[in-house]
């Protein structure tokens, strides 16, 4: 009986970890080690605040971002992506914090997500049940450019042209557009977007000839 508890144990990690791809994986181990601890528990605090409020306009933590700003893109995203898998699966802190040892992750970085989940892991299951279980269609595109230009308080402009992205859908009763989400983006952004989406629908059809 021993010896089945603890292979069905072993079963349940391993299942864990494989919800987590290879992206969120990097993204985990980023912490603590590429990105300090300071910062990695700054970052961690800033990714449950985008986790639970989503739409809230959230105050940017420049110094995240400072030194190493696409491991620390990809490990905000790594973060919010964990909590919001170990929220589905209903894992407590203790399973949380089993799933990161298995995956090497730095000591300082297993405390600091695991305690961070645990002390709001009762907004994160009220969030995800506003949500609900089924993630809404996007259906339709739109998008326009946006630049800073140069204002009437100021001579200066940076020039730079960014993205504004919205993806929605349509209700099939009245027709009516249903905003989903929104975002700004700059051209590289967009362009690391679009090559994520390829990537999916690369895997998705490899999955489909399987």
């Amino acid at each position: 009986m021993a010896d089945t508890a603890v292979k069905l144990a072993s079963l349940e990690m391993d299942e864990g970890v494989s919800l987590l791809s290879d992206t969120v994986v990097a993204g985990l181990k980023n912490l603590g080690t590429i990105i300090s601890p300071v910062l990695t528990k700054t970052l961690i605090a800033n990714s449950m605040k985008l986790t639970l409020h989503p739409d809230a306009t959230i105050a940017p933590v420049p110094e995240i971002y400072a030194t190493n700003a696409a491991c620390a893109k990809q490990s905000e995203y790594a973060v919010v992506t964990l909590y919001a898998v170990a929220t589905k699966h209903g894992w407590d802190g203790l399973a949380l914090r089993q799933q990161l040892e298995n995956l090497s992750i730095h000591t300082t970085a297993v405390d600091e997500l695991a305690r961070v989940y645990e002390d709001n892991r009762k907004d994160l299951i009220l969030r995800q049940l506003q949500l609900g279980h089924n993630f809404p269609h996007i259906t339709d595109v739109q998008w326009r450019i946006v630049s800073d230009v140069k204002s009437s308080t100021s001579d200066s402009s940076t020039g730079v042209a960014n993205f504004f992205i919205n993806l929605g859908h349509f209700r099939q009763s009245s027709g009516e557009r249903i905003t989903v989400v929104e975002f700004v983006c700059n051209a590289e952004e967009l362009q690391s977007l679009i090559n994520r989406l390829k990537e999916i629908e690369r895997h998705c059809a490899q999955m489909a000839v399987a």
